[in-house]
């Protein structure tokens, strides 16, 4: 069994990198390790994620090694820390493909990240998944990553479509982080919210490390609108829950995202949460799958807690390690490949399959609105939505990796057209 090492500080843009103590390997194991790099905050405002993210990556490798490791080979985490801030996760990732020379990589915490470390991976020739719920990334990928989380665009249409059809909400007002994450979410949104009949009647937005927004409550609500949309992440959320509640209405139904499931975050919202509604994926207690049950049993048994995006990390390694060993290679176009072929694989978030269309594996996204404060086991889920439909009407260019004809097989392979 495997034993993680002391952490090391390496240059001003480096916070940790993990060290196996090879003392205590298994002499099973007569291999070199599968090293998969990971570029996640464990600093700054996205360490909220990025920290039990990266636990649950670990957890994972752990219990893979405890299982003979993957092709026989023992599995290796290195991470850096990329601060939730794209340059630093260029940084990092050039660390991890060229100096570390990693096999797998995670490039980044945030979508902003992922697309400044996805083309170091891409052009290094590292199989990669990443868990940021913006499109941009995976389209721009080529093939050559898969997203390990429902996308912004099923888990936005949930929302939006119940805020429409089952709150009757006709107008609605956002607020934003003024990120790529919150200019993608606020985009997404509107889109959704539109399509479906509705119409947003303001937009507003702030900057990282901001706990005022006064000013930006009040503006919306000299609009009037039935609904507010706040994307906020982290320390914001508490005081944009209160504030909200002191500079609109009453009446203005307050819909939320994904990281209200942070349990933290919850404590920190307390009962400001109850009786707004938030959108998730499926890997939460409420959920009698026994395969969540079973997964969120074992974070909170080896990490002592468990957090959505820690889901995010299950599905990334279990479908990673699922691909390596049908490809029976490290090698990133035969790994790539078997994800491409995915069909029904079982996952915490629901059968992973992969859709050659718009590079999604994960369609169903569900609303959830808390009773209990802090408390988790009190969230109701209130609708569900599952989609087929191609999302982004806009195909991956797969030629320059995988060939020209490889697009058309995939197609044919899945019974799409």
């Amino acid at each position: 069994m495997y034993k993680h090492g002391i952490l090391k500080k390496r240059t001003v843009f480096i916070v940790a990198l993990l060290v196996i103590g090879w003392a205590g390997c298994s002499p099973a194991f007569g291999e070199e390790p599968i090293k998969f790099g990971v570029s996640t905050a464990i600093s700054g405002d996205a360490a909220a994620y990025g920290k039990p993210f990266l636990d649950a990556i670990l957890m994972m490798a752990d219990i893979f090694n405890e299982e003979g490791g993957i092709l026989g080979r023992p599995v290796k985490v290195v991470y850096y820390d990329d601060r939730g801030v794209p340059d630093q996760a260029l940084q990092v990732c050039k660390k991890l493909v060229y100096g570390d020379k990693v096999e797998v990589l995670q490039p980044g915490s945030t979508s902003g990240c992922i697309m400044t470390g996805m083309p170091v991976g891409k052009e290094g020739k590292v199989a990669m998944w990443g868990y940021g719920l913006a499109k941009d990334w995976l389209l721009q990928s080529e093939g050559t990553i898969w997203r390990c989380a429902v996308p912004d665009e099923v888990n936005l249409a949930a929302l939006a479509r119940y805020a429409i059809e089952k709150l009757d909400v006709k107008t609605c007002g956002i607020l934003h982080l003024d990120t790529f994450y919150g200019e993608t979410a606020k985009n997404v949104f509107k889109q959704w919210f539109e399509e479906l009949g509705g119409r947003i009647t303001k937009v507003t937005s702030y900057t990282e490390g901001d706990r005022d927004f006064s000013s930006q409550f009040m503006t919306l609500s000299a609009a009037k609108p039935g609904a507010v949309f706040i994307a906020a992440q982290a320390g914001a959320y508490a005081p944009a829950l209160r504030q909200v509640r002191q500079f609109m209405s009453r009446d203005t139904k307050v819909l939320g995202e994904i990281g209200l499931y942070n349990p933290h975050l919850r404590q920190e919202t307390g009962n400001l949460v109850n009786g707004i509604y938030y959108y998730s994926h499926p890997a939460v207690d409420v959920n009698p799958d026994p395969l969540v049950k079973k997964w969120l049993g074992e974070c909170r048994k080896r990490i002592g807690s468990y957090n959505e995006i820690m889901a995010r990390a299950i599905v990334g390694m279990s479908v990673m390690r699922e691909a390596i060993e049908r490809a029976g290679t490290t090698n990133s176009g035969a790994v790539m490949q078997e994800v491409h072929k995915m069909k029904e694989f079982p996952t915490l978030m629901g059968p992973y399959t992969y859709d050659p269309r718009d590079g999604e594996g994960l369609k169903t996204g569900i609303v959830i609105s808390p009773t209990k404060g802090a408390d988790l086991t009190g969230d109701v889920v209130v609708f569900k939505y599952t989609t087929t439909d191609d999302l982004y009407h806009k195909p991956i260019k797969y030629k320059r990796f995988f060939g020209k004809d490889y697009y058309p097989e995939l197609l044919q392979y899945h019974g799409l057209k």
